[in-house]
């Protein structure tokens, strides 16, 4: 008999964790169908969670916060609506260009190859043509999955009713919030589970707030900085280079990737020759450099130090999910999940409200 209970508790057991991971792969294929109503929903979430932590500030000097979250919600949408049409047709050229730019970058590159594949033949005891170096450079560049990156590009300017679905869910969620975060508390029945949940959301949006607030200042420094390396390498509207590169500042290792390749496509363009090609690259790659292994670390401190292989992670799967938008929303979810763990260890519990 205690056998027979205890082979029953392990199918107990496999059957609770079979119904969990069915739930969770469901979830998964919902969440990934739904992708066109989803993503713009979670980002307004997100977004109406730090307006509205904003908001409550406005209490101080006698604001309704619910008037203060409803202002932001204006001029955040304002501000970008008016960040879309700068640069949607920045990136749709970039898109464009892109078959005729890369054999062009072979071109201007393939001197800097050459001692590396003479090198190569020479250990191999092959032969190198006069143009060994840019025929490696297309050969690699061809093998390129140019659609992905297309694609990538492409998302990043979102239809129209995407943009609706996003304004009109942060507007409710920020009108609302207060209401719906008292039900989500009093949807838990016990005293420590609701004293649980008050600090999670606590948690949550004073993270959140603080992280989009202190890299969005960093970051407009970067899309300042990136201005004037345009305007210095003569490029065409410094202005909508700038804010380029601080919206795509948000997206870990694939935006700065992206900002590069457009200054290298750019230079490319002007044919001011390899120079004008690589100074700007690497002023904006140093840029980037500082700020990501200096500046971030030193502001936010170790609260928000996120492994860079769980962000990777985190940027494949979402990506993967929800496209280009989900590499956007990768780091701030992941940010989430940290504070949402973080509050069940005693010893970081963020302290309750007076």
């Amino acid at each position: 008999m205690p056998e027979d209970n205890g082979w029953s508790e392990t199918r107990r057991t496999l059957n609770e964790l079979s119904t969990i991971g069915l739930f969770l792969l469901a979830l998964l294929v919902v969440l990934h169908a739904a992708a066109t109503m989803v993503v713009p929903m979670v980002a307004a979430i997100i977004v109406g969670s730090v307006i509205a932590h904003v908001g409550d500030r406005g209490q101080r000097i006698g604001i309704s916060p619910m008037v203060a979250g409803l202002a932001l919600t204006a001029v955040l949408g304002l501000g970008m609506f008016l960040l879309i049409e700068a640069i949607a047709e920045p990136i749709s050229t970039l898109v464009e260009r892109l078959p005729q730019v890369l054999p062009r970058l072979a071109v201007a590159v393939g001197d800097l190859l050459t001692p590396f594949t003479t090198l190569q033949a020479r250990l191999t005891g092959g032969t190198i043509g006069p143009n060994g170096g840019v025929a490696s450079l297309e050969k690699m560049l061809g093998s390129l999955d140019l659609g992905l990156v297309a694609s990538f590009l492409g998302g990043l300017t979102p239809a129209f009713g995407e943009f609706l679905i996003f304004l009109a869910t942060l507007v409710f969620y920020v009108a609302g919030r207060a209401q719906l975060r008292r039900q989500s508390i009093l949807a838990f029945v016990g005293r420590d589970e609701r004293l649980a949940a008050i600090r999670i959301f606590n948690a949550t949006e004073a993270s959140l707030t603080h992280y989009f607030g202190t890299t969005s200042v960093i970051y407009a420094g970067v899309g300042l900085t990136t201005g004037l390396i345009a305007f210095v390498a003569g490029f065409p509207a410094p202005v909508l280079w700038g804010l380029f590169a601080f919206a795509m500042s948000f997206v870990p290792f694939l935006g700065p990737a992206v900002v590069l390749l457009a200054i290298a496509s750019g230079g490319l363009v002007l044919d001011y020759g390899l120079f004008s090609v690589l100074w700007p690259v690497g002023a904006f790659m140093l840029v980037h450099l500082v700020c990501e292994n200096a500046v971030i670390p030193a502001v936010l401190g170790r609260r928000f130090e996120i492994n860079p292989f769980l962000v990777f992670v985190s940027i494949i799967f979402w990506t993967w999910m929800w496209g280009a938008f989900g590499a956007v929303l990768a780091v701030p979810l992941l940010l989430i999940a940290r504070t949402i763990r973080s509050e069940f260890k005693v010893d970081n519990r963020a302290p309750l409200p007076s």
